[in-house]
């Protein structure tokens, strides 16, 4: 009897655990456009989900009115389809407080407030890249005054600077780049002329790149064209 009693009083206190830490659901209604409710609140470090109940007639999200200091929402769902369902990624950083949201589709009618209460909230990570100077010819870099850079998102970063060096010196840059998480692309960065007139001679050039990522982690690279 003593052991039922306490596993009974175990599965009780397991039970009101978990019903503690159930995150919300954010839903929207039928008829477009507008959320179920003006306030949701959950408490922090949870994961809510957003809703787009079976007969809506359009495609909504949500996503913060407030952005971070990299310069993205501070929480987001992707854009979804009557009858689908999305995490609202971003919202397990918020402390204690109330965060305004918006559909981004229908912002000047649709939103909301996501009131955070308790809890503790996760820690965000900073944004951060990857870098790759990528293989080509230092003949083409000198005809084109182009050099092509790999930048790779380790988490989603923007506000990202790329400057290319030889040694001390400065070859040239480019700022306002954005990537996704798990995202790449190559950028194309621009020589000034001290830059190229700094690679004109010789055999082979050591080139370093660095980022900075507003907001988060600075990256760098090197490489040799020959």
């Amino acid at each position: 009897m003593k052991y039922l009693i306490g596993t009974i009083t175990i599965a009780a206190l397991l039970f009101g655990a978990s019903s503690a830490q159930a995150a919300v659901d954010i839903e929207s209604d039928t008829t477009c456009c507008s959320f179920i409710e003006p306030t949701f609140t959950q408490e922090a470090g949870e994961v809510p989900r957003y809703v787009n109940p079976a007969g809506s007639d359009s495609v909504h999200n949500v996503t913060s009115a407030k952005r971070g200091s990299d310069g993205n929402p501070l929480f987001a769902s992707k854009t979804i389809s009557a009858g689908q369902s999305a995490p609202v990624e971003g919202a397990q950083y918020l402390a204690d407080g109330t965060y305004p949201f918006i559909c981004s589709i229908h912002s000047t009618s649709m939103s909301g407030d996501l009131i955070i209460s308790g809890g503790t909230p996760q820690v965000r990570p900073k944004p951060q890249v990857s870098l790759a100077i990528l293989a080509q010819k230092l003949k083409a870099v000198r005809k084109t005054g182009r050099l092509k850079v790999k930048v790779k998102g380790v988490t989603s970063a923007s506000g990202i600077s790329l400057t290319v060096s030889k040694g001390k010196k400065k070859l040239g840059s480019v700022s306002g780049i954005s990537v996704a998480e798990g995202k790449s692309k190559t950028v194309s960065v621009k020589l000034t002329g001290k830059g190229k007139k700094a690679i004109e001679n010789g055999k082979k050039v050591l080139f370093q790149v660095k980022a900075t990522v507003k907001g988060g982690k600075p990256a760098s690279a090197k490489r040799t064209l020959r």
